[in-house]
Order: C-alpha cells, then sequence, then structure tokens
C-alpha cells in the first residue's frame, strides 16, 4: 500500500505553475550587449540605489542617482559604504534601511553566499514597494573562488532554480547569456580567452544558432535578471 505524505503533487503543481509564469528573454544571447547598460537606463535621478558587490565596475561612475552605496562582507578601504553578511543580517532589528532602495543591483553575488534564499529574502526586505532587483547569477560555469577564500563559491542557479528563489516577487523575467554550444566552448577554451579572442567578435552568437532556442533558454553560461518586487 503506498503512503502519500502531505501534498507533494500539489507543491510540485505550484513550482512548474512560477516557472510558467517566468518570463524568459533571449535579447543577450542574440546580442552582443552590455546588461549593465540596461541596469543604467533603469535607474532614475530620484532613486537610491544599491550596488552588492560593486558588480558594475567601470560602470559604476556612470549611475546617475540620488543616492549610491555599495554593500560588502569584506572591508577593502574606501570600498564599501556597509559591510555586512546579507545572509546573516537580522533585518528586523534594522527598520531605518527597510524599503530604503528603489534600485539594487546585484551581479555575481549570489552563488558566492551560502544562503541565497535569506539573501534574497533580506534583499527584498530593502526594496522599496515596486522597487527593482537587477544582476546575474551563473549556471554551467566553472568554480570562481580566491585561494584565499575570501569569499567562497557555492551555488549555480538554473532557470527552475531562479523561478523558486524570487517566487515572492510579483515580476520575474530572465535573460540567458550564452547558449548550450558556446558555453560549451566556453568552459573548453577557458572564461578569460573566450572573452578577449572569440566572444568580442560574436562567435558566441552564431554557435548558439545551431542550437534551438528553447534549448539555449536552460542550457546556458548564466541568468541576468529584472525582479520586481
Amino acid at each position: 500500500m503506498k503512503k502519500i505524505f502531505g501534498s507533494p503533487q500539489k507543491k510540485n503543481q505550484e513550482i512548474i505553475d512560477l516557472i510558467h509564469k517566468t518570463k524568459i528573454n533571449l535579447y543577450y544571447l542574440k546580442n552582443n550587449k552590455d546588461f549593465r547598460d540596461n541596469i543604467l537606463s533603469n535607474i532614475k535621478s530620484s532613486d537610491e540605489v544599491l550596488d552588492i558587490g560593486k558588480g558594475m565596475r567601470e560602470k559604476f561612475s556612470l549611475i546617475e542617482s540620488k543616492k549610491i552605496e555599495t554593500l560588502d562582507i569584506n572591508d577593502y578601504g574606501s570600498y564599501p559604504d556597509i559591510i555586512c553578511d546579507i545572509c546573516d543580517l537580522e533585518i528586523d532589528n534594522f527598520n531605518e534601511i527597510k524599503d530604503k532602495y528603489d534600485k539594487i543591483i546585484c551581479i555575481a553575488v549570489l552563488e558566492h553566499v551560502y544562503d541565497p534564499f535569506k539573501a534574497i529574502k533580506n534583499i527584498k526586505y530593502l526594496l522599496k514597494k515596486n522597487g527593482l532587483l537587477m544582476g546575474f547569477v551563473p549556471y554551467l560555469y566553472e568554480y570562481h573562488a580566491p585561494q584565499d577564500l575570501k569569499f567562497q563559491d557555492y551555488f549555480r542557479f538554473s532557470r527552475d532554480a531562479l523561478s523558486y528563489l524570487f517566487k515572492d516577487f510579483s515580476e520575474v523575467e530572465l535573460f540567458p547569456y550564452r547558449g548550450r554550444f558556446s558555453t560549451s566552448f566556453k568552459n573548453l577554451i577557458g572564461s578569460q580567452k573566450w572573452k578577449k579572442y572569440f566572444e568580442k567578435f560574436g562567435l558566441n552568437i552564431l554557435l548558439d544558432k545551431f542550437s534551438n532556442d528553447e534549448v539555449n533558454k536552460v542550457q546556458s553560461s548564466g541568468y541576468f535578471s529584472l525582479v520586481k518586487k
């Protein structure tokens, strides 16, 4: 006699519905464009902005907003403005930063945190109503923590994982970065060589034409994301 504990099929259907609700946009897979320009275009002069990990890098100085702050777990001197563990932040004790930011940037950070679900919960807490989380996470990507382990490398995120991770947000749009073939070649050749010698000429776009869109949606190097609270 079979035993059934809880409502497994009901829960599974809820997850399927979340995945179907998630919008997938292939623009950055088919065009050699910088997603950070999309981030810049979404920021208004009246916005208060938080860049976790300062993933905007050389384009950080191009952000035009009312206020811009940075956050990191480590102290690098002049950076960051806020030092904290985004996973371990007892956010309920910090009401002054609740609903503070219009936009939060989180590029290549969530793979380096030990509890991405808690991190996302805290990030959502920091966002204003209808605020926007803009970022990137890797999926089929190499290990990339430093040897001194000043930060670590924990997780990779598929489309399905992101649909569930962002389940408490009102809108989720994912942009696959690289498809099935260019991701495979990048991993074989090496990330830095691939970017420097091949990708800048659009070889990734050419290669991914050999695979269909449905495969490229789920077999990608990673995902850019626009997520609305």
